[in-house]
């Protein structure tokens, strides 16, 4: 964080009183972490304040509209007054954001946005300072942290702005104020707080505003959810990347390689061979996105693509390991929703065309009212996919299993597994070195996590 001086904190807050020369080193939004030499705006005012706290700290301050109580005397001295401490929390972050000039880069979607975005920092920090979402911690209560971590010697801002309900992406691109907005696709997920397929589009198409209608936005060019949104309101500089459909970046000849996907670039008339080190066409369009903004930062296309070889993937992001019994372990269990499913679906034909494929899935959540109609969904591609054994975890995905049925999957290779140990006993017999097994299931499953590291040979 920039060093900041009090007085020109109470000035853009309002505040007519002045303290002393105050230097602050941090700003938090939660008074958990209150230090010396910081503001923390009481948020949340479920929280009451220790004010036992004040005996051993010097210069933290409280931004609050609440009055103190005639027993806090001891922190009178310490409460900056407001109107609204909502409305002063969003003055200072604009204020913060405004004293840096600097390309800031936010990337939504369904699918693909931390990958896109490791791809970005970890060729961008080689040669400049960057700030930049932390793994896929890309909530909205990481934000301040994020825009607290740019200071003067901050090159670019790499930023996910992800969602849960509507509203969410324009409140994280008000704290980045993006220069560049991307956006990988829009598939189906988080149908829990945005209700319907047509809002979730919607909501993924803040980005338009979250860029003030200007920058530059980046987009795949394929994806037909994308295209469902009036981009005439834009009045900035739009860019596509794709595969199927003429692109300003696009790639042909799409070839699995022994350790990751090889393609040719197509951009402004030239072409370029690239590698990646991961699998499936949907890091293919990652790369396509990440190369359209390095080319846009000003990054020669030649020493982007020299990066990408590199690059280190997230982990339990469609990770390969050996397995038990000399068996392949695909560890995707990051997240889960039916458009990470399709894309491991995908890899795991083309991987696993001479073994014996099984898939185990858990839970999937964020479907709403529609899980049951996406189930389906899932069901019909387990056997559209080839998958020789479906292994179900729990009563959401056990629908999966019975739609599976339905589409004439046989049903003696369905198992459905009530607890970890019951996976165990069934896995542990199917594995052997003519078998690849992807594990599907959301993060939030700790448990489950457990269960995989059994059937990975560490």
């Amino acid at each position: 964080m920039k060093t900041l001086k009090i007085n020109d904190i109470l000035q853009v807050l309002g505040v007519e009183k002045k303290k002393s020369n105050v230097l602050i080193q941090q700003v938090s939004n939660d008074i958990h972490q209150m230090s010396d030499d910081t503001i923390v705006f009481h948020l949340n005012k479920r929280e009451d304040l220790d004010v036992t706290q004040f005996d051993t700290l010097k210069n933290c301050f409280i931004v609050s509209d609440q009055p103190i109580l005639i027993n806090q005397k001891k922190i009178r001295n310490s409460i900056i007054h407001v109107l609204d401490v909502e409305g002063a929390y969003r003055q200072f972050i604009e204020y913060y954001r405004s004293l840096f000039d600097l390309p800031v880069v936010a990337i939504t979607g369904t699918c693909g946005k931390a990958t896109t975005k490791e791809m970005l920092k970890q060729v961008l920090e080689k040669s400049y300072t960057i700030a930049a979402t932390i793994s896929n911690k890309n909530a909205l209560n990481y934000n301040l942290n994020y825009l607290l971590a740019i200071d003067d010697k901050t090159d670019f801002g790499i930023f996910e702005t992800a969602i849960s309900y509507p509203g969410d992406l324009i409140k994280g691109c008000q704290y980045f104020k993006p220069t560049i907005g991307v956006i990988t696709n829009i598939g189906i997920d988080h149908l829990s707080g945005c209700k319907t397929l047509g809002n979730y589009i919607k909501t993924k198409g803040e980005m338009l505003a979250g860029l003030n209608y200007q920058g530059t936005l980046i987009i795949n060019h394929d994806d037909e959810n994308i295209k469902r949104l009036d981009l005439k309101p834009f009045k900035g500089k739009l860019i596509t990347f794709g595969i199927k459909l003429k692109s300003d970046y696009q790639a042909e000849n799409i070839v699995y390689q022994e350790m990751g996907m090889s393609f040719t670039l197509i951009t402004k008339k030239k072409k370029y061979q690239v590698v990646i080190p991961g699998f499936g066409e949907h890091n293919v369009y990652n790369a396509l996105a990440a190369i359209a903004v390095l080319d846009e930062l000003g990054i020669p296309i030649e020493d982007a693509i020299q990066d990408l070889l590199t690059i280190q993937f997230i982990r339990s992001h469609l990770e390969f390991h050996q397995g038990l019994h000399n068996s392949i372990v695909i560890d995707d269990t990051w997240s889960s929703n039916p458009t990470s499913v399709k894309s491991a679906f995908e890899v795991l034909r083309h991987i696993g065309k001479d073994k014996n494929k099984i898939v185990v899935l858990g839970k999937i959540s964020y479907l709403g009212d529609e899980a049951i109609s996406y189930y389906e969904q899932i069901g019909r591609m387990v056997v559209e996919y080839g998958i020789d054994i479906l292994i179900t975890l729990d009563s959401f995905s056990n629908h999966i299993g019975k739609h599976a049925i339905m589409h004439h999957m046989d049903k003696n290779h369905v198992f459905h597994c009530r607890d970890e140990r019951e996976l165990k006993n069934t896995l542990e017999v199917l594995l052997d070195a003519h078998t690849i097994v992807l594990f599907k299931v959301s993060m939030f499953d700790k448990k489950f996590k457990k269960t995989v590291k059994y059937f990975i040979d560490v």
